[in-house]
């Protein structure tokens, strides 16, 4: 009995000690992890709360563009914390702080893209109208000019392809695309007004060229009269098919042709007036040695590539001199003729020294920027080209004028006049080739 006694008060004190530690557990400190627990709903809050501001943000600047791709990224973030909300209500707080942390980076990135947008819609606008006032200018060019050029009108079709395609992407608010497209639009477009201008200044020079050979021509019959044999007025008539082939050439916007014909006819009346009978007389003696200076000089300047417009004006004046004197003589004004053919035998010799004696390095310079200057148009017409050879053409030229910049700079300006001369005349030859 006493046992029983003894074990039931055993049971009973075990059981109090148990009562006493659970309502101690119960009324205990936090333990550590529920501490963590409530910093990290801490930490996602705040996080939660400073997202949602980004986001506020990112749609008020979404909202005023018409950036689809902001819009994608804005909803994308938006749903992401949506989730990071719902993890958040659930106690999962380190899964709602990564969401959220992803949903603000997206939302960063929803206004990155529409201000870029706004950037490119903004070049966009700009650029177009750049490249439709160039495409505008180049067409008033070509019409006041009456200028014709194929390849050209190739360049501004192409561009109008372009700007076309970019205002249908810029409708789609593909503004980055639309971007590309204008600008490419815009290099064609300087690209036709670069050689619209070229072509002008050709076509100018053209008209010039054959007013003078019109007059050498009647200059010529005149000077060949009865004295010229079958031989001589074949080679005028063949001149005059050469000119009016010029001319028709030149109506035609076959300008570089044009060009080919009015030398061919220059240098078939050369020929011509050199077959009569020199003038008798001392003057007439000295008149014809004064031609065969000219015919000198003339050689001289293509054999240098032309690069010189004083050369060529001193050489234009002289040979009005001599027709001058060719008609004093012929009218028995003998001192006057003479005094003509002085002049003009002087200015030529000048010329002669010029060109053949030594060369100054402000004259080699002066034709090296000149050649630089047709570089620039033959490049143009390569860029298109399809011609057989024409980049090797390019390359070769450009090396033989490196080499001049190159000699001119060490003072060796005979070797510079004949690197410039050389690759003068492969520019030359890439024109040619490419405006066929």
């Amino acid at each position: 009995m006493d046992r029983r006694i003894k074990y039931r008060n055993l049971r009973t004190m075990m059981g109090a000690v148990a009562l006493v530690f659970s309502v101690a557990f119960v009324f205990a400190p936090p333990s550590t992890a529920l501490a963590q627990g409530t910093e990290d709903g801490m930490r996602a809050l705040e996080a939660l709360e400073r997202t949602d501001e980004v986001i506020a943000r990112a749609k008020q600047i979404v909202d005023e563009t018409r950036s689809e791709k902001g819009r994608v990224a804005l909803r994308f973030a938006m749903e992401l914390q949506t989730r990071a909300w719902t993890n958040y209500r659930g106690n999962g707080y380190r899964l709602a702080l990564r969401l959220t942390l992803e949903a603000r980076d997206e939302a960063w990135h929803a206004m990155s893209l529409a201000r870029a947008d706004i950037r490119s819609e903004e070049s966009h606008a700009r650029v177009a109208e750049e490249a439709r006032e160039r495409l505008q200018n180049v067409r008033d060019m070509m019409i006041d000019g009456g200028l014709r050029d194929d390849h050209a009108m190739k360049l501004i079709d192409e561009a109008r392809g372009l700007l076309d395609k970019s205002r249908t992407n810029a409708q789609q608010n593909r503004y980055q695309l639309a971007l590309r497209l204008a600008a490419n639009a815009r290099q064609l477009a300087v690209k036709a007004e670069e050689r619209v201008r070229s072509t002008r200044m050709l076509k100018e020079s053209l008209e010039r060229r054959i007013a003078l050979l019109e007059r050498l021509m009647e200059r010529s019959r005149d000077r060949v009269g009865e004295k010229g044999d079958d031989k001589t007025r074949a080679e005028i008539r063949a001149a005059e098919r050469k000119l009016e082939q010029a001319r028709e050439q030149l109506a035609a916007g076959r300008y570089r042709e044009a060009r080919q014909s009015c030398d061919a006819c220059e240098r078939m009346l050369r020929a011509a007036v050199r077959l009569v009978p020199p003038a008798a007389g001392e003057a007439g003696v000295h008149l014809e040695q004064a031609y065969r200076l000219l015919e000198r000089a003339r050689e001289m300047r293509e054999d240098g590539g032309d690069l010189d417009p004083r050369t060529t004006q001193t050489m234009a004046r002289a040979r009005e001199m001599l027709d001058r004197a060719g008609e004093e003589i012929a009218a028995g004004r003998e001192n006057e003729g003479l005094a003509l053919v002085e002049r003009a035998r002087e200015m030529l010799r000048n010329t002669v020294r010029e060109e053949g004696g030594a060369l100054s390095g402000e004259r080699v310079m002066e034709r090296i920027a000149h050649v630089e200057r047709i570089r620039e148009e033959a490049r143009n017409l390569a860029g298109p080209c399809s011609a057989p050879g024409v980049k090797e053409l390019v390359e070769r030229a450009d090396a033989h004028l490196a080499r001049a910049r190159e000699h001119a700079g060490a003072s060796r300006f005979e070797q510079a006049a004949a690197e410039t001369a050389i690759a003068r005349n492969m520019y030359q030859r890439i024109s040619d080739l490419c405006a066929r």
